[in-house]
């Protein structure tokens, strides 16, 4: 009875960690979605409405969802009190203390990397230039973070479940 109790633990939890591991490659591709769409809510508040950055920042926060939403108001709300010059360094101190609740791969983060670096330090055809670009490379990012989200993680489900079966088997 015990030994039957202790092959079912070993099966569920090499289960779980097969379905854990899977889920970081949708939890990737959820995050970049929302990164590509406060990205494009950001090029119309401050493009076609000439909202500040600091209240485009906290009114875009509003829209997406956690963790990016939580970054994107810290980095709003640094720069209103002036506690930041540059717009880079803010999100770079912010993105430290969240790093855990992201996903993003190095890719993914030089990306978002040139694009704050350039932010607000052009003019209103260099911005225009610098949000399309941003945009058009997290399209392809949120493309190909989909198809690998397909693919490993039913992968990583299965290879789970099948080692936690395998397991069970030797033991029993």
């Amino acid at each position: 009875m015990l030994k039957i109790i202790a092959i079912s633990i070993i099966f569920l939890s090499s289960s779980y960690l097969g379905f854990y591991y899977g889920q970081t490659f949708n939890r990737r591709s959820k995050q970049l979605k929302s990164v590509l769409k406060s990205v494009m809510f950001l090029c119309n508040e401050v493009m076609y409405s000439n909202t500040p950055l600091p209240e485009a920042l906290n009114y875009v926060s509003i829209k997406v969802e956690e963790p990016v939403s939580c970054v994107l108001l810290n980095v709003g709300k640094s720069l209103e009190n002036g506690d930041t010059m540059s717009v880079y360094e803010a999100f770079k101190e912010e993105y430290t203390k969240n790093k855990a609740d992201f996903n993003l791969n190095e890719g993914d983060k030089n990306i978002i990397k040139d694009f704050l670096k350039g932010l607000g330090e052009s003019g209103i055809y260099g911005q225009d230039k610098l949000f399309n670009l941003t945009i058009e490379n997290m399209k392809f990012n949120c493309k190909n973070a989909d198809e690998l989200a397909k693919r490993n993680s039913k992968m990583y489900r299965v290879i789970g479940m099948c080692l936690g079966a395998m397991i069970a088997i030797f033991l029993f």
